[in-house]
């Protein structure tokens, strides 16, 4: 009795659960296409509570039905690859942006998209895949275009002036000299240089208190911008001057820093800075 009791609470529990897994797939079932690859992963997980044990006609039933399924699914992730293009398209059209390339990588503003359609994901990056910025964003057009708008949003937001980093990269070049003991006008390591930068604007708060709470962070992403934003002002035509990299500094971070030419993500690893005047 004891051993009866037991098989059919785990029946009922293992059919509990399929019924659960049922319901939430017909809900995504609602808009194939779109969630093709969502769709793909929960017929997975229907698959692995199916138990040989039990009413057998059931099991068939749902045998069947995923197998089904998995035809329907193949229909759908080619439907998606088509319509996935056309819908990102319109969406950065309507932002008065354009898509270039193809796949799996194609190009918007300052980001590159690869587009992994073996497992219904896409992977973003700053420029030509130097940084990575996320990964595993659902394969969704109205999910990656968010994606990148709120990134772009974001970065371009950041509060300060060509001034302001004017002032501060001004400061971190002397400081190398300084430190270095070489002469104004000298060519200095252009990652040096911005890491004193990033300290010259921590509050004071962060130097009466230095701990992580009080630092104010500037990915490299943030810092690439900042140079960009400089780079079109008439101060840095004046008197800035970055210096193209070797191949050989673009392999360590460290060496090089890649900065935007313009709004179409096209751009230029620079490893070394310098000023031409003490202004």
């Amino acid at each position: 009795m004891e051993e009866l009791l037991k098989t059919l609470g785990t029946l009922v529990k293992n059919t509990n659960k399929i019924i659960k897994l049922l319901k939430d797939y017909q809900k995504n079932r609602s808009e194939p296409v779109d969630n093709a690859y969502i769709l793909e992963k929960k017929i997975q997980a229907i698959e692995k509570h199916i138990s040989e044990r039990g009413e057998e006609v059931l099991v068939q039933s749902l045998k069947q039905w995923i197998a089904d399924e998995k035809r329907n699914i193949i229909g759908f992730k080619d439907e998606l690859r088509i319509k996935f293009g056309q819908e990102l398209t319109a969406l950065f059209h309507g932002e008065g942006k354009k898509i270039r390339g193809q796949y799996p990588i194609i190009r918007v503003g300052f980001y590159s998209l690869k587009i992994d359609f073996q497992f219904g994901s896409v992977s973003m990056y700053y420029g030509p895949e130097i940084e990575k910025i996320k990964s595993n964003i659902l394969l969704q057009p109205g999910i990656v275009f968010k994606t990148v708008e709120d990134f772009d949003e974001n970065l371009r937001s950041q509060k300060t002036t060509i001034a302001d980093i004017y002032e501060n990269l001004h400061k971190a070049y002397k400081r190398g000299l300084a430190l270095s003991n070489q002469s104004f006008g000298d060519k200095l390591p252009i990652m040096e240089v911005l890491s004193d930068f990033v300290l010259l604007q921590q509050s004071d708060k962060f130097f009466s208190d230095p701990q992580r709470n009080n630092f104010r962070e500037c990915s490299r992403v943030a810092l690439s911008y900042l140079m960009y934003f400089l780079k079109s002002s008439d101060i840095f035509q004046k008197n800035i001057r970055f210096h193209v990299a070797t191949f050989d500094a673009t392999v360590e971070k460290k060496n090089a820093l890649w900065i935007p030419d313009n709004e179409e993500g096209e751009g230029t690893h620079y490893s070394h800075i310098s000023f031409l005047k003490d202004s």
